[in-house]
């Protein structure tokens, strides 16, 4: 089921279609002017708009990195004077990755063809 559109909206939109073609019968550099002072106007706007849209995102990319460096890279001051001893070895994180075994090693069973 189909909806009319509002009376007002179909009014406005046959207005603007007769003061356009009004316009560009009459006077066309007159509508090349507005048309571009229009869409000047417009450029101007979108290019503010991105502007403080790339400020904000940069502002808030820089929070992002501080915060990010604060979790993952704190560096610790030892409270006393003394040297801490150096670790031989370091264990290693253990991998979560499983060896699946295959049958690479195993020879095929000739009496089952």
């Amino acid at each position: 089921m189909r909806r009319r559109p509002f009376p007002l909206v179909t009014l406005l939109i046959v207005f603007a279609i007769f003061g356009f073609s009004y316009r560009l019968w009459n006077d066309p550099m007159q509508l090349l002017k507005q048309v571009f002072l229009i869409g000047l106007v417009a450029a101007v706007f979108y290019g503010i708009y991105k502007w403080i849209q790339k400020q904000s995102f940069s502002r808030s990319y820089q929070k992002a990195v501080k915060q990010s460096k604060k979790l993952h890279h704190q560096k610790t001051k030892p409270t006393s004077k003394k040297q801490p001893r150096p670790t031989a070895l370091k264990k290693k994180h253990a991998t979560h990755l499983t060896v699946i075994e295959g049958k690479k090693g195993k020879k095929k069973n000739r009496a089952s063809f």
